[in-house]
């Protein structure tokens, strides 16, 4: 039987951040609030409408996944500590953001209608909004929990040299003759 190892802090880190990138972007281009006209028009707003940055934020998280594998000690300190601003940053962000989606509608309903306040009103059928918002918020928390994982585990992820040095033999210097000799190089 085989015994099953659990994943390493570098893993979960780097698959955390990614989720929380993927959620975050899928947010972004999601319908956030929908308004139906009496004449059947549905005007929807999506999320980058109403949080612009959301976008950014999300990417520089998967950007932050796909650098994290390849940096030294301090620099996972220093890229940990990053991830949690923009984990909070994207909470706080979408969160702060999902108050503007009402203005957003009147907005475009003003937009397809060319009528405001109470003349606005009598052309809607009916509105509402969605979860993504708070799926948005989700993805930043995620990103922050991610952030103070990386603080906390750090330290304790093998060195690049260290792990590059396990296919390296000290007799011919070629990588593949550990794994010629029957030896496992991956664990």
């Amino acid at each position: 039987m085989t015994e099953r190892r659990a994943p390493s802090g570098r893993v979960v880190a780097v698959l955390g951040l990614l989720l929380a990138g993927a959620l975050g972007l899928l947010s972004a281009t999601q319908p956030w609030g929908s308004a139906t006209l009496l004449d059947g028009r549905e005007l929807a707003v999506a999320g980058q409408d109403v949080a612009g940055a959301l976008t950014t934020l999300s990417l520089a998280s998967v950007a932050l996944a796909l650098v994290l594998p390849l940096a030294g000690r301090v620099w996972r300190l220093v890229l940990g500590a990053l991830a949690l601003l923009l984990g909070g940053l994207l909470a706080a962000h979408a969160a702060a953001s999902r108050g503007g989606v009402g203005t957003a509608l009147e907005a475009l309903v003003a937009d397809a209608t060319g009528l405001a306040g109470t003349a606005q009103q009598a052309e809607l059928a009916a509105s509402s909004t969605t979860a993504w918002p708070v799926l948005g918020a989700v993805a930043g928390a995620l990103g922050a929990a991610v952030g103070v994982w990386v603080l906390v585990t750090a330290r304790r992820w093998p060195e690049r040299a260290a792990r590059a040095a396990r296919y390296e033999r000290s007799g011919s210097g070629l990588a593949w003759d550990v794994m010629d000799d029957g030896d496992d190089p991956t664990r």
